[in-house]
């Protein structure tokens, strides 16, 4: 056979080659994740620099990882990924540690985890519930599967609660209009008693504070002059309503004031004190007809009785702000070893001697009314209470276990978002993290791939952030069928990070990568492809018939 002979059957191999890569680029031209290919071609030489060549050969057949048309489907489990990375799956055949795939197409198997179709199951950062808090999510830094049942199996007794309130800082004086119950003696000696029998009506009154702590004994006469509710989890997930009351105490000028300006007491610090508005929050827990479920407990879930045997239904404590509206510390009845003691409070004792609020004078400090029953919390403010009517079988008190302390529980407030801005109050918030056992009922996935599950006890929990794999040669990847890929040594090793960081794409939910075929261009290749095949096979029909007309000599 002569060497034109040679070289055109290379030419028809690789033209071959070449119509087979077209014909599969046309026929994954819908595929979901699929990249397309490219033949590419390399001459084939040997001999001298005379010689002609010995013909084609098909030297690698290249993908194009370039973007594919992102189309919305609506459908919560399809994502894309915009720009560069590679979803990562587990391996169910065991074969290799992951694989991965631009193929976003997923959905929930039977016990909850994230899959592709084949049943590998998507990779991810799983939260971390011990250093999260309800509006921080953190995730761990290993890959784990996503599962989406787990986390709802159990309830979870709110042990966690932040507040985000603005306080109208031009809110009047909150007075009982009533009229406190003078006992001191007559005629008054004391300043104290002096003001207290011209008409002591401060909310910040002994009388007041008691009725405010024990509304079952006297409901104080006047209102709040701000309310809110939010309901909490015991730790079998029964709901109970959490009623949280403000009341505007008085302002206490700088010379009367027992703190400085950083909420340290003066007689700690030796620095001055400062100007700052006092503000009383009251706790209960009540029943839908405002029954009074709950009693102060200690962290033994003990409940509390004032000396007559009677108990608490409300707990409170003192917020302190300053002239920039900022909170400057929480104040509590204190048993002066900085334990909360609601029994430092009676009607004749714990509270302020203010004037009424119409005279316009200073207000004292509770902390210094008498000296030692209120003292500035040292830590986390906290609710300790007991649900006994009816009894539960949850947990006594409500809360999580506290650290270190078996079988004692507490719910920890956050107040470092409270504001005092003059204008109007604002609720930014109220979150606690207790929950009842749910269903999945949706998810959202956001740009960042966080997806946050929504559950049917109302529960919308960030459970889990999508992972990106990269490779430095992705055509070097190891081809597994199903728009998967596995890692090789060529590839080199593995990338990972999260979506929209150091330089990977970012999620769409609901919608799919389609193929990044160009139908119309690999049409046009074809064609080309195809006069290459001819022109190869007509070189050999121009040999056989040289061929023949030498035989014919």
């Amino acid at each position: 056979m002569a060497n034109y002979d040679l070289n055109a059957v290379s030419g028809i191999n690789a033209a071959s080659n070449g119509l087979a890569v077209i014909s599969n680029n046309l026929a994954n031209a819908e595929t979901v994740g699929f990249k397309s290919s490219r033949a590419e071609f390399a001459d084939l030489f040997s001999g001298s620099q005379g010689s002609p060549g010995n013909g084609v050969r098909v030297d690698a057949i290249t993908q194009d990882f370039t973007q594919g048309t992102l189309n919305d489907t609506g459908r919560e489990l399809d994502m894309a990924v915009d720009g560069e990375g590679f979803f990562i799956l587990e391996d169910k055949t065991g074969k290799y540690e992951n694989v991965y795939t631009r193929n976003g197409s997923f959905k929930l198997d039977k016990d909850g985890y994230i899959t592709d179709q084949s049943g590998n199951k998507v990779q991810g950062y799983l939260l971390n519930e011990t250093l999260s808090t309800e509006n921080e999510p953190v995730f761990e830094t290993t890959l784990s599967s996503i599962d989406l049942d787990e986390l709802n199996k159990k309830p979870q007794a709110t042990d966690e609660m932040t507040y985000d309130i603005n306080l109208d800082g031009q809110e009047v004086n909150n007075v009982d209009p009533a009229g406190t119950t003078y006992t001191g003696p007559v005629p008054p000696v004391t300043p104290a008693e002096i003001a207290a029998y011209d008409g002591d009506d401060s909310i910040g009154s002994s009388e007041n504070l008691t009725t405010l702590m024990q509304p079952a004994q006297g409901t104080y006469q006047g209102s709040s002059d701000y309310a809110t509710k939010k309901t909490i989890y015991d730790s079998l997930g029964g709901e109970h309503q959490l009623n949280i009351s403000y009341y505007k105490r008085d302002v206490v000028d700088a010379g009367t004031s027992d703190i400085d300006a950083n909420g340290i007491p003066t007689a700690v610090s030796g620095d001055p004190g400062v100007k700052y508005t006092s503000w009383l929050v009251q706790y209960t827990i009540t029943d839908d007809e405002g029954n009074y479920t709950g009693h102060l407990a200690d962290t033994a879930g003990g409940v509390i009785n004032d000396g007559g045997g009677n108990p608490y239904e409300g707990q409170i404590y003192e917020m302190r702000y300053d002239t920039n509206g900022n909170l400057l510390g929480v104040y509590q009845p204190d048993n002066g070893a900085g334990a909360y003691d609601p029994t430092q409070i009676s009607p004749t004792s714990g509270g302020v001697a203010d004037a009424d609020a119409a005279v316009g004078v200073t207000a004292d400090n509770l902390s210094t009314a008498p000296v030692g029953i209120w003292a500035q919390v040292d830590g986390t403010p906290t609710l300790n209470f007991v649900i006994d009517n009816p009894l539960t079988g949850a947990t006594d008190p409500l809360g999580g276990e506290i650290a270190g302390t078996p079988d004692n529980f507490q719910i920890e407030l956050d107040f470092t978002e409270m504001t005092q801005y003059s204008g109007s109050y604002d609720l930014g918030g109220v979150s606690q993290n207790g929950y009842q056992v749910g269903d999945l009922v949706g998810l959202t996935t956001g740009s960042d791939g966080t997806i946050e599950a929504r559950y049917s006890n109302g529960r919308s929990v960030p459970v889990a952030q999508l992972a990106l794999a990269n490779f430095t040669d992705k055509n070097a990847l190891e081809k597994l069928g199903g728009q998967t890929y596995a890692e090789t040594f060529a590839s080199g090793t593995v990338q990972i990070g999260s979506p929209e960081q150091n330089g990977y794409g970012s999620i769409t939910a609901g919608s799919l990568e389609y193929s990044n075929v160009d139908t119309t261009g690999e049409l046009v290749h074809m064609i080309q492809t195809q006069r290459t095949y001819q022109a190869s096979a007509q070189v050999i029909s121009t040999s056989q018939t040289l061929t023949q007309t030498i035989l014919n000599l």
